[in-house]
């Protein structure tokens, strides 16, 4: 009996290596193909002025902290964090308008596809999640963006390694997440914009802010996602912290309208100002990798919003990260605000972006600590969060001379920059 045993299990084992064996071939097969058959969209830049700004909204929104990151604006490529370490390493390619290292010699066509299915110019599959639902216009409006000689897209010759998957990562993206391989044979049209449109809200969450996948678990594409409503919004995509130089895994949060454990109790100022400041209404930090949407319009998030409520509550609580969220707790003592309005997470010793506040060296503190209350007046596009309501100019000048005092840099009262 015994060896019948043995032998069944046997068998199943054989079968299961079978299986997942004839699976991966299947799965690196589909990440290796050429997909010459995938049509170029007939989308062409929109270089018209409306069309430029609001490229640049999407732009800074969705491809630059992908492509930039890092506090940096330029779109130059590097390494990513955004998704399980356990699926292997990923860097995001350069897309300035350097012609070989770059995008500078691809038509807008071959962008448009890069966007839409994840196809590059030499017909290959990149893993980056796709765009396949983002409207033609907003698709022209970034590539109009892209080629508007705006000076981030100057040539840049810096080219970052290719993404290396492990099993599970090809698994990942050859199943679950799927290769969109569809041509677009149709325009696809942008709903009509206004605040109160749950149809606009949905689309911008859906297909072109991407906060369906990201706040949703699962690998699936945002498209698999929104057909899942049960658990659509409800938080739990897991991303890994220790490269950023923290501890353990952060999960995206619950932003369904659930009371006890969404954003049901946020008004839409608050929802706008969290948007765009980075700051919730607890006065709890939005930590990388959420974008901060301060190209986005009053109309944008205010659909966005009218979206949200108009989600059925889901109140599964989403457990916090490891050493707990940073929350913005104002003091007079330089070193605690240091702590609590969340600068260590990213530049503090051994963090991610520890090298960062070396560019605060030389500056004034009072040029410092206008940085520290409004970053995006110096450097838009940065992702750092703003900290002029919390923060006052005592409190501020305080910070910068304690940040000063940490680059080895002279704290002196009206330091030339």
């Amino acid at each position: 009996m015994m060896k019948k045993i043995l032998l069944a299990i046997g068998v199943l084992v054989a079968l299961v290596l079978i299986g997942a064996g004839t699976a991966m071939g299947v799965a690196t097969h589909k990440l290796n193909k050429t997909y010459d058959y995938v049509a170029l969209p007939n989308i062409t830049r929109d270089s018209s002025p409306e069309g430029i700004a609001r490229g640049e909204q999407v732009f800074r929104a969705v491809c630059g902290e992908c492509h930039a990151g890092g506090g940096n604006t330029k779109p130059v490529g590097g390494r990513m964090h955004d998704f399980p370490a356990e699926l292997g390493t990923f860097y995001s390619a350069n897309i300035t308008s350097d012609m070989e290292k770059g995008v500078g010699a691809w038509t807008d066509q071959e962008i448009a596809r890069m966007v839409i299915n994840g196809i590059d110019k030499s017909h290959h599959f990149r893993p980056m999640p796709p765009f396949p639902n983002m409207g033609d216009k907003d698709v022209a409006a970034v590539i109009g963006f892209m080629r508007s000689g705006h000076p981030d897209f100057a040539p840049e010759k810096q080219q970052p390694p290719r993404s290396e998957l492990t099993p599970p990562g090809r698994m990942a993206f050859a199943f679950a997440m799927g290769i969109n391989d569809k041509g677009r044979t149709e325009p696809v049209p942008v709903p009509v914009k206004a605040a109160d449109s749950v149809e606009y809200g949905r689309y911008l969450a859906s297909s072109v802010y991407d906060c369906t996948f990201c706040h949703s678990p699962g690998l699936e594409s945002s498209a698999v996602k929104m057909q899942h409503p049960e658990t659509l919004l409800s938080g739990g995509f897991e991303f890994d912290l220790v490269p950023l130089g923290g501890e353990g895994k952060l999960l995206s949060p619950n932003i369904t309208p659930s009371e006890t454990a969404g954003i049901g109790k946020w008004t839409l100022d608050e929802f706008k100002h969290s948007m765009v400041s980075g700051i919730t209404p607890g006065g709890f930090i939005l930590r990388p990798p959420m974008p901060k949407y301060r190209y986005a319009d009053d109309v944008e998030l205010a659909a966005l919003y009218t979206f949200l409520r108009s989600m059925k509550p889901n109140d599964k609580v989403v457990p916090p990260p490891t050493g707990g969220r940073p929350k913005a707790e104002p003091s007079a003592e330089p070193e605690k605000m240091f702590s609590s309005l969340g600068c260590a997470t990213c530049h503090a010793p051994g963090k991610a972006y520890e090298a960062k506040l070396q560019g605060a060296k030389g500056k004034a503190p009072e040029e410092v600590a206008k940085w520290i209350r409004n970053p995006e007046s110096f450097k838009p596009g940065t992702q750092m969060p703003t900290y002029e309501a919390l923060v006052d100019e005592n409190n501020a000048l305080a910070l910068a001379k304690y940040v000063l005092g940490r680059t080895g840099g002279s704290v002196s009262e009206g330091t030339t920059p």
